[in-house]
Order: structure tokens, then C-alpha cells, then sequence
């Protein structure tokens, strides 16, 4: 199990709602969780251990859960640690836009709701899109309605209410985040996602689909407006970071 949190300087991007995750996904699978000042010292530990950064510098921070042991009811048979990581340059350059992809229908998660390293199908999925030329494949149910991206959390601007898909999705820490409550939900359809849509991750922040499957998609500026103003508050609100 994992989460991974972007860093500017010290300044760990929605981490509690990240530790929050790991928490829910432990508990509803009634399996060991470390404490959350166990998580908060290796995170310190880490970045202590590292270089200073600058404030505005940023990196990923990853956290992992590990079972080695063989009683999966006994927290020492978990290890945890913690790795501070540059940000892909693939996540840099999808800030500015993403071109995706749509995924074969028979790549599936075996677990969409959990964050685990059972990661087959995102890692398949980000090769297949590479290969055709985007920056993120979007996986679909078997109906044909998107999910989500290998990396990401997809949602559809909907003329200004976004939507994410019902089911079948890792829940998202960046689009919670991005929607401030209850998120509604509706069938993610191409023509939908054309019309204007958002992909939301950790490292990614919130960024618009630029096309799908080559396809020019809608930016409503009132959509820009709302992507730019969001990722503003990622790096300086208070309300949405905390210093390790």
C-alpha cells in the first residue's frame, strides 16, 4: 500500500487527506495501519536526512506499507518507509494539458478502490498510451465509460458542476480536494469528455484534457479559470498543505 504527496520545500500537499486514505483503505480491509505519528516521523526522518530544499522547490514524498511477513494480522509483519522522489517529467509537462488515450476495455484494476502495488493495469495502461502518442490512458468500465486515468482522477466539467465516475475508481485525495465536498457522479462518456474534462492527481495537480484518442476536447475559460486558481491554493493555501 502507498501514497505518494507533492512537496514544495517541506510542505507536503493535502497529507492529512493522503494518511486519511491509507487509513480508510487499511481499515476497510482489516489489516494493520501504522499510527499517524509513525507515518509523520518517517516523513521527517527523510526529508532530515536530505538536502534543504527551497520553498517553492518541489519533489514527491512516498510512503509504503509493505507485508513481509507472513501473518498478515500482525503489524511487524509490515515494514514502513518513506522515499522523497523528483517529479517525473511526464507530470511536469501533462500540467500544461494532457493528450489521452483511450484503454482497452479488458484492462481492468483488480482493486480499483484501493492503493496498492497491485499495479498492472496503471503501468500497462501508461505503456499502451505512450505508445500511441498520449501522456495518460484513460481505463474504461466494460460498458465503455471512463474511470479514470493510470495516474489520475478523471472528472467532466459538465458545464460547470464536474462529475467523476460512479464506481469503479480509486477515490481520489487532488478531486476531493478540487470539488470541497460530496462529489456528484454521472456516466463518463466520450462525448461528455470532449465537451470539457479534468484530470486531477498528486504530482499531475489539476490539469484540462487537451484530446482524447487525437480528438480536439473543450476549455471552457470558466473551466481554466477554475484549474489554474486550484493549483494556485495547492502550493500556497494553508488550508491545503502541511509542514513536515
Amino acid at each position: 500500500f502507498f501514497e505518494t504527496a507533492l512537496l514544495a520545500g517541506r510542505r507536503a500537499v493535502l497529507w492529512e487527506p493522503h494518511l486519511d486514505r491509507m487509513n480508510r483503505i487499511l481499515s476497510g480491509l482489516e489489516l494493520p495501519k501504522p499510527s499517524r505519528e509513525r507515518l509523520n516521523a518517517a516523513a521527517r526522518r527523510v526529508l532530515d536526512a536530505s538536502p534543504a530544499a527551497r520553498p517553492d522547490e518541489q519533489r514527491a514524498l512516498r510512503l509504503t506499507w509493505f507485508a513481509e511477513g507472513d501473518d498478515f494480522d500482525d503489524e511487524a509483519s509490515f515494514r514502513l518507509e518513506a522515499h522523497l522522489l523528483p517529479i517525473p517529467e511526464s507530470r511536469i509537462a501533462r500540467r500544461k494539458g494532457s493528450h489521452s488515450v483511450s484503454l482497452p476495455l479488458d484492462l481492468q484494476r483488480d482493486t480499483p478502490g484501493v492503493k496498492s502495488t497491485s499495479y498492472f493495469a496503471a503501468i500497462q495502461g501508461g505503456r499502451l498510451a505512450k505508445k500511441a502518442g498520449g501522456d495518460e490512458g484513460l481505463l474504461r468500465s466494460p460498458d465503455g465509460n471512463y474511470l479514470e486515468g493510470t495516474t489520475t482522477g478523471l472528472a467532466a466539467w459538465n458545464g460547470g458542476a464536474p462529475v467523476l465516475a460512479a464506481k469503479g475508481v480509486l477515490q481520489s485525495v487532488t478531486a476531493a480536494a478540487f470539488f470541497g465536498g460530496p462529489s456528484a457522479s454521472a456516466p463518463l462518456t466520450a462525448e461528455k469528455l470532449r465537451e470539457g474534462a479534468i484530470l486531477l492527481g498528486s504530482l499531475t495537480m489539476a490539469t484540462p484534457l487537451l484530446t482524447l484518442d487525437g480528438a480536439p476536447c473543450a476549455r471552457p475559460p470558466e473551466m481554466l479559470a477554475r484549474i489554474a486558481e486550484f493549483n494556485r491554493r495547492l502550493l500556497h493555501d494553508p488550508a491545503f498543505g502541511t509542514e513536515l
